[in-house]
């Protein structure tokens, strides 16, 4: 999981140079959160332990939306 996520990250930071590859990683965060999201959810966790992931898909999905603006 945490080699998905520097990968992404690192698309991310890339995608500023190369916005295709931007849009791809991001893409792929934004899913890696989503199912972060649903995995919380399904375990029943406290709001505490979902609030990082949806505020970084949150992020992510801004940062898609500025890319392709």
């Amino acid at each position: 999981m945490g080699v998905l996520q520097l990968a992404g990250v690192a698309g991310v930071a890339l995608g500023l140079a190369v916005p295709p590859l931007g849009g791809l990683a991001g893409a792929g965060l934004l899913l890696l959160l989503a199912g972060a999201v649903v995995v919380h959810l399904r375990k029943g966790d406290p709001v505490a332990k979902l609030v990082p992931a949806a505020v970084c898909a949150v992020l992510v999905a801004s940062y898609l939306a500025a890319l392709f603006d």
